[in-house]
């Protein structure tokens, strides 16, 4: 898999189509709703959503297994504190000392895990993090948009100082791979960097049993930010759940 190292130069060009304040505030108001003062943004990448939090009034600890995003995180949190928390490490290895009231992981990262046992590991790692009521929400892309919008799609984007051709292979009915060249000018020519990983689309139901196995309960899934049901044509599934 690759380290991601050097797409944390443009994963907030890649994710600029997010809708990071909708995100923020529909996981803000079940944090509140639940008394979570502290919160575990699990791969948390750039720490684009960590400082959405921070300004909500959270303390955030991040977490993400590639240094350089890390690093980026780091440029972009440590003038709120710093004291602010950031760890090196995989979401399927983690653990941490003191627990903490909440636990994020946004943008699909669940789906860069492709084992099933890296996700239960990860789910269980997340449960051990979290104390008592402890309330964990994240989201997924779906099998649906797998097998419909990244099925074998390509996507150019051609911008002033680089140019990205974004491919998706179809492996199986369940995985993506995901591959990424970027052609970035020099000054005089241009230099190519890869990145190439895969995506795995789990259903509704392993992942809630692989939840249930972790020891999480009140397991609600819903289909956007609006607490909707989700659809059999749901892009993402945003699932909420509290640890016994």
């Amino acid at each position: 898999m690759s380290s991601y190292n050097f797409l944390a130069k443009y994963y907030d060009f890649l994710t600029q189509n997010v809708d990071y304040d909708a995100g923020s505030d529909f996981i803000s108001g079940i944090f509140k709703d639940n008394n979570v003062k502290t919160v575990i943004d699990l791969a948390c990448g750039t720490g684009v959503m960590s400082e959405k939090l921070i300004n909500k009034g959270f303390d955030v600890i991040g977490i993400d297994a590639s240094v350089e995003m890390l690093s980026f995180a780091q440029n972009r949190l440590f003038k709120y504190s710093k004291d602010l928390s950031l760890i090196n490490a995989k979401m399927q290895d983690f653990s941490l000392e003191i627990k903490a009231d909440g636990c994020i992981c946004c943008l699909d990262s669940i789906n860069h895990l492709t084992d099933e046992n890296d996700v239960l590991k990860t789910f269980i790692n997340i449960y051990n993090s979290l104390n008592d009521n402890g309330v964990f929400i994240f989201d997924v892309n779906s099998v649906y948009k797998h097998r419909t919008f990244l099925n074998n799609q390509t996507y150019v984007f051609d911008e002033e100082d680089f140019f990205l051709s974004w491919d998706n292979e179809l492996v199986d009915n369940d995985k993506v791979r995901i591959m990424l060249d970027f052609f970035v000018y020099n000054g005089v020519n241009y230099d190519r960097f890869s990145e190439e990983f895969c995506e795995r689309a789990y259903s509704e139901e392993t992942l809630k049993n692989m939840l249930y196995e972790a020891g999480f309960k009140n397991i609600n899934v819903y289909g956007g930010f609006d607490f909707s049901e989700p659809e059999n044509d749901s892009e993402r599934l945003y699932f909420v759940c509290k640890r016994r």
